[in-house]
């Protein structure tokens, strides 16, 4: 008789296969509570920045229509419904176009089902390539965050800031793979194509991203020039500077429309003076003086300075900066740090504020809304220590931890600068959590990577770690606590 004896199935093998089953489980549950979630919000009507996107998204449809059809291109609905005051850009538009193109009269409830199953969509996407280019156990961390109550109504919101969030996880992790392809020397264009695309895809849908999207460009460019040697070098900068070129192409044509119809520079968004004037600056002078009491404390600068260009045929762009300067002439170190801390209170404090908004009529203190609330509040507070842990971890383990801890803290600390310029607020979160959910699993990497005789998860492409990535980690980790000690100091 014959014994045959089945092969022992390796170890790492089957810690995959587990994480697997967990993330199959974890995907699971968060549809099963997507679609709890979903009415609560689908009656609900669009709230502030919404109802902007869906006007800007039915003018973009109407636009296609008279593209493809036999009446005259309108651009007029397009500057007036689009371009607007400069605030928003079009990348939640641009989303919302399919729908509106094949039903023009879309209800809230099909809007936000649209946006529910798109975000989905969009979140499965970012978790499979996780774990495809980080691995099964930062998917599953991922995923775990996507269970978050509050995060789930946002997903039914016109907003741009969760989808950029989702898109931002994937540039990181293109990007990612992108430097361990440097690393070997195998970089080429077309990856280049990629990360310019993902990167403006960012910036059309989070204004404030900006600051994030160079600086990863940036860093790529810097790896392509320090890693690479010879002929793949060459290679290598020339898929980093067509990142660089798409990122500007793609961003060329909305610059130029927003800059003719608002008749001055515009690169992205005219809200940053406007920004500027209302959080740091004397509210009573944003309008050289008092705001007209009607408006609201957006469209007053705006009205004042239409008015005023109509007057004196400047830019109407050029009178919001020059009032906002006005507004600001008084403010000290000191009053800017103090506000720069209330604006980082308001961004980190109340994650599940708008839950009060986004909740069926006459059921705003109900038990559901109540588990909202709590829920939404302590895995907020997970998501501040990843947070925490992106910004001033340093990695030295192997190429592709360095690789992300550096792609992880240019993306956090691009986020993070908004409150340095703009009023922000208990609705931005949802674009940083996605980063702040990967820095917790980088934390638990580190903290497991101290057992004895703990081995190095082995991933495709990976190598030994690199000297520019630890520098570059510490500079960040010394820059942020150094900002945030000297905040304090002048606010006190």
């Amino acid at each position: 008789m014959t014994i045959v004896v089945s092969p022992a199935i390796p170890t790492r093998v089957r810690r995959i296969a587990r994480a697997d089953l967990v993330l199959a489980v974890l995907l699971l549950a968060q549809l099963v509570l997507r679609v709890l979630l979903y009415p609560r919000v689908q009656d609900v009507h669009y709230i502030g920045d919404e109802k902007a996107y869906v006007d800007a998204a039915r003018a973009l449809s109407n636009l296609v229509r008279d593209v493809v059809g036999p009446t005259p291109v309108d651009l007029g609905e397009v500057r007036r419904n689009v371009v607007a005051s400069g605030w928003f850009m079009p990348g939640m538009s641009v989303l919302l176009t399919p729908l509106l193109l094949v039903e023009p009269h879309a209800s809230i409830p099909l809007v936000r089902g649209y946006l529910d199953v798109a975000t989905g969509v969009l979140f499965l996407l970012a978790v499979l390539d996780v774990r495809r280019v980080l691995g099964p156990w930062y998917a599953v961390v991922l995923a775990v965050f996507g269970l978050v109550p509050m995060w789930l109504l946002f997903a039914a919101t016109a907003y741009g800031d969760l989808t950029a969030g989702l898109v931002l996880v994937l540039l990181m992790t293109r990007l990612v793979a992108a430097l361990r392809r440097v690393r070997l020397g195998t970089l080429a264009p077309l990856n280049g194509v990629g990360l310019g695309l993902l990167a403006i895809a960012v910036l059309y849908l989070r204004p404030s991203a900006m600051p994030l999207a160079i600086g990863l460009l940036l860093l790529l460019l810097l790896c392509a020039v320090w890693l690479s040697r010879g002929r793949a070098r060459l290679r290598s900068v020339a898929a980093a500077l067509i990142a660089v070129a798409v990122f500007g192409a793609v961003l060329l044509p909305w610059s130029v429309l927003a800059s003719q119809t608002l008749g001055g520079r515009v690169l992205t968004t005219t809200s940053v003076p406007l920004g500027l004037g209302a959080t740091f600056g004397d509210r009573d002078k944003r309008c050289f003086g008092p705001c007209d009491p009607d408006a609201s404390l957006w469209y007053g600068p705006v009205r004042y300075g239409r008015e005023v260009a109509r007057a004196t045929g400047r830019s109407e762009v050029t009178v919001q900066q020059q009032a906002a300067r006005y507004a600001m002439q008084d403010v000290t170190t000191g009053s800017y740090a103090r506000d720069v801390l209330a604006d980082f209170d308001r961004y980190l404090h109340e994650p599940a504020h708008y839950s009060v908004a986004y909740h069926p009529p006459g059921k705003s203190d109900d038990s559901v809304q109540r588990a909202v609330v709590t829920w939404t509040e302590r895995m907020f507070r997970l998501l501040m220590l990843g947070g925490a842990a992106v910004l001033l971890l340093v990695r030295r383990r192997d190429f592709t931890d360095q690789a992300l801890s550096v792609v992880a803290k240019v993306a956090l600390a691009g986020l993070l600068f908004q409150p340095f310029v703009h009023v922000s607020g208990a609705r931005y979160w949802p674009t940083a959590a996605p980063v702040a959910a990967l820095g917790l699993a980088m934390l638990g990497s580190a903290l497991l990577a101290l057992r004895p005789g703990a081995a190095a998860p082995a991933r495709v492409g990976d190598a030994a770690p690199v000297r520019l990535f630890t520098v570059l980690q510490a500079c960040c980790a010394v820059t942020v606590v150094a900002v945030w000690v000297a905040l304090h100091v002048l606010a006190g």
